[in-house]
């Protein structure tokens, strides 16, 4: 059985995950810190491949300081059945001993029938649901990133979008459960500033 190793990562390491394994394919931006679960490998046994990742850096949201880092990945290969939530772990505490990021938080999309349960294994405070948000969707209904849309146009103005990517249409982002870890500021403070509640866990959806 192999002795996986938990390390810092590059962003080229976790690409590869994230192309074949994340539903988005593809790299958020605004990348700060990297964290992998390796193989054993090298000499010291800590740069063997990586078989899971997670990816923290500054977030879309503007109502978000710039002090706060979002994890915008979390990713594992089909063929790794360890506790990634211990990635995770030791991401937060590798920031809160090395940076002055105040705290992190992360989405859980309903989208994809997530409801955060990685979150709710090591200790995140729930804030609850965020509101939908207009987006381009495409002939199938599948969301495009604002981002995508001005990379390739240079604007993300809707009625250029629509006059020069006709299968492009405005539909609404689905609700996503806001979870929030704190780090060098004290929960108390967080809360009271951003008039947030710790909240009961959200269950997943049984069908």
């Amino acid at each position: 059985m192999l002795d996986y190793v938990m390390t810092g990562a590059t962003p080229d390491e976790i690409w590869p995950l994230v192309r074949d394994f994340h539903y988005s394919k593809r790299m958020p931006s605004a990348i700060q810190h990297c964290f992998a679960v390796r193989e054993p490998g090298g000499l010291f046994g800590d740069t063997g491949r990586p078989v899971a990742g997670c990816i923290f850096g500054f977030g879309a949201n503007r109502n978000m300081p710039a002090t706060a880092l979002e994890l915008t990945r979390l990713v594992r290969h089909p063929d790794y059945n360890g506790f990634i939530s211990q990635l995770v772990a030791f991401g937060l505490q590798w920031m809160k001993k090395n940076t002055d990021c105040e705290f992190a938080f992360s989405y859980a999309d309903t989208g994809q029938n997530h409801h955060g349960g990685i979150y709710q294994a090591t200790n995140w405070k729930y804030v609850g649901l965020n509101k939908s948000q207009n987006e381009f969707v495409d002939e199938n209904n599948n969301p495009v990133h604002k981002r995508t849309v001005s990379a390739k146009l240079g604007t993300a103005r809707q009625d250029v979008v629509m006059r020069l990517m006709p299968n492009l249409t405005i539909g609404k982002s689905t609700q996503k459960h806001l979870y929030i870890f704190p780090l060098k500021m004290r929960w108390p403070k967080i809360a009271a500033q951003y008039d947030w509640e710790a909240l009961p866990y959200p269950k997943p959806d049984r069908v």
